[in-house]
């Protein structure tokens, strides 16, 4: 994702309508099971932003 005009933040709910979340590989999961229910987008510095798809809020950003 490039153009981000929005916090990046654990606990900021991220705008529905301009990010677009994927699953969570099965091999994260395996290895994290409490982030089954999670979502992620990657930004265009290769962090990758862990989101509850139910709030929209950031629970982890991995860089």
């Amino acid at each position: 994702m490039k153009n981000v005009d929005f916090d990046i933040s654990v606990g900021i709910e991220v705008p529905r309508h301009k990010v677009r979340l994927h699953r969570l590989p099965a091999r994260i999961v395996k290895i994290v099971p409490a982030y089954e229910s999670y979502e992620y987008f990657v930004l265009a510095d290769g962090r990758i932003v862990i989101v509850d798809p139910d709030t929209y809020k950031i629970v982890l950003i991995l860089t």
